[in-house]
């Protein structure tokens, strides 16, 4: 009967959470037998301090009504307590006094809620237990090639440092040609380099012939060659001759 009601409570196996409660922090394990659901709590500190507690199958149909809780009552009931174990609405009871046996309270706002009493393990208990799960967490790295953490391995951390470094560097980024994946920043920077020295210069050649331009419009034109009228031609009509005229003389009285 125990390992039909326990097969239910698979989604409470292998959990962890961290609780901070005052200026002290706990480790909350979590751990489903055939037999019992057991919860193990260190406290962080030079004592290392470990408390267990567990639930019989007996225990749960107490709390759920009995033998008639169906499967789909356990499972939500199992349900229920996963999500309160995951989202860190825990407290640890009978706290004040630290020389006695304390709880671990799930839901402590809820209208009803559950605490499960923890007994604390002895020294060799507590040691024995700390370095099980050493071991369990030895095995799982295996298959990550021992890394403890796979988040943060050495390579993705590189990878996201070099991203970050190219994206900041690329002042100038070309519109036309997007920049490869692979292409430094140095080449994005001397690029951007080169066509702001070429801006510049083409900037210097301007100001220098602008006051030649200033000067040689300044003066006033003259006409040309062509506009000018032929030797001889009429002023008031260019295309006709000009009229000679002959001084006339007269002869004097004398002669």
């Amino acid at each position: 009967m125990s390992t039909n009601v326990l097969s239910h409570f698979g989604v409470l196996d292998e959990l962890v959470q961290v609780i901070y409660q005052g200026f002290d922090r706990f480790v909350v394990l979590s751990q489903v037998t055939e037999s019992a659901w057991s919860i193990y709590l260190g406290l962080k500190g030079p004592e290392g301090r470990w408390w267990r507690g567990s639930w019989s199958a007996k225990h749960i149909l107490d709390i759920t009504n009995g033998v008639q809780s169906g499967p789909q009552v356990l499972e939500n009931f199992a349900e229920k307590l996963r999500t309160t174990f995951v989202n860190g609405d825990l407290t640890i009871g009978e706290w004040a006094d630290k020389d006695s046996d304390i709880n671990l309270t799930f839901g402590p706002n809820a209208k009803r809620p559950l605490h499960m009493a923890l007994k604390e393990l002895s020294p060799v208990e507590a040691a024995s237990h700390a370095t099980a799960v050493f071991i369990e967490i030895a095995l799982q790295a295996q298959s990550r090639k021992c890394q403890l953490n796979p988040l943060f391995s050495p390579r993705n951390v590189a990878v996201i440092a070099e991203s970050s470094h190219a994206n900041s560097a690329s002042t100038f980024p070309s519109r036309r040609t997007p920049l490869g994946p692979g292409l430094p920043a140095l080449v994005v920077n001397q690029g951007a380099e080169r066509k702001i020295k070429a801006f510049e210069a083409e900037l210097a050649r301007s100001k220098e012939r602008s006051p030649q331009s200033d000067t040689t419009s300044s003066k006033p034109s003259e006409p040309s060659a062509s506009s000018r009228p032929p030797k001889g031609a009429s002023l008031a009509n260019p295309n006709k001759k000009a009229r000679k005229y002959q001084v006339l003389e007269f002869e004097s009285d004398e002669d």
